[in-house]
């Protein structure tokens, strides 16, 4: 019996010790400097670990950024996502600029995750391959993630959750779990900024594409709780109504190219039922946007294919259209006394 009271007891102890590490609050870092915060348990789609940049801003709003490159759903695709851990520093240009005035998160602290689980930053699955074994941790490290900003930053006035490509896919995908570490409205506005990932709907998203990232990543294990958009195949558009309708006072929005070259590579691959090998000739992209547009969505299109404008890029200051910079749309969905930003068509 005492042995037994033994064993209990360090098991107990050693489990408190890995929650407590999990949620201690990140290392303070120099003002305006990315610094490397490993995450225990967070790991990449190898199995090895990973963590995220934190960058302290001169305000106590928090920004955290979800890093894009690629996605693993098939031979050719698994081989070409990033899996690299600690990839370098994002710069500090773009929405990252803590000197350009028109920048609509200046001062903001940042929280940039690294993308190195191939599944879009909201799997929960371990695949066995070959020689390989791939682990879809994005989820699970958005949780080891968001339970350590929450100790570091207990009430930020605004949070924004962006990314780009893949990690625009995760933005909107795994909103709901990071928003939920910091669940009162009354003391946090959420921001939802999508760049180039576009999850739009079933006509111009393949239900089978969608079926096959459901099984082989795990998703609806981290999808929220009662969203439509858990299911077999299709209907993952309808995560953008249930989040807009759970987080009332909180802002959503799209950024894409009409016709996004890289989306549009990968979008290819559920063309004739998902029996295409060769993605090309997909041309629905433009089509999705708009009909997402007429259910409310605010959404930012650019004419032409280019992938991505966001992250530390000038474009963010530069690109116009229909007369409408793209900052001062995002400044519209951040600016809690205004109204969110109609969408935006090329003329």
């Amino acid at each position: 019996m005492h042995l037994r009271s033994f064993i209990t007891t360090v098991v107990l102890l050693l489990v408190h010790r890995t929650v407590s590490n999990e949620a201690e609050p990140f290392q303070p870092s120099e003002l305006g400097v990315w610094t490397w915060n490993p995450i225990q348990n967070a790991t990449c789609i190898d199995g090895t670990p990973t963590g995220v940049y934190l960058k302290r801003g001169n305000s106590t709003s928090l920004g955290i950024y979800l890093n894009g490159g690629g996605a693993c759903f098939n031979l050719a695709t698994c081989d070409t996502c990033a899996k690299t851990a600690k990839p370098g520093p994002p710069g500090t240009g773009g929405i990252f600029s803590n000197t350009d005035d028109r920048n609509p998160f200046l001062n903001f602290n940042w929280i940039a995750v690294p993308y190195c689980t191939g599944d879009v930053h909201i799997g929960k699955a371990f695949e066995k391959v070959a020689y390989k074994n791939r682990h879809f941790n994005g989820a699970t490290n958005l949780h080891l993630i968001g339970s350590r900003a929450k100790e570091t930053f207990p009430s930020p006035p605004t949070l924004v959750v962006t990314g780009e490509s893949a990690g625009g896919f995760g933005a909107l995908s795994g909103y709901d779990l990071l928003r939920s570490y910091w669940t009162d409205s009354s003391t946090t506005r959420g921001i939802m900024l999508d760049d180039s990932g576009p999850v739009v709907d079933d006509e111009a998203l393949a239900p089978c594409l969608q079926h096959t990232w459901r099984e082989l990543w795990n998703i609806n294990a981290s999808l929220p709780a009662g969203c439509p958009c858990i299911g077999s195949s299709g209907n993952l558009s309808s995560a953008w109504q249930f989040a807009m309708k759970k987080w009332s006072k909180d802002s959503f929005g799209l950024i894409s190219s009409l016709k996004d070259k890289v989306i549009s590579t990968f979008f290819a691959y559920g063309d004739n039922d998902c029996k295409k090998t060769i993605p090309v000739g997909y041309n629905k992209l433009a089509g999705g946007l708009t009909r997402l547009s007429s259910s409310g969505v605010p959404v930012y299109m650019i004419s032409g294919d280019e992938h991505t404008h966001t992250g530390d890029k000038d474009e963010f200051y530069t690109r116009t259209v229909s007369g409408v910079f793209l900052f001062d749309w995002v400044a519209s969905l951040v600016n809690a006394s205004e109204p969110d930003p109609p969408s935006v068509v090329p003329e």
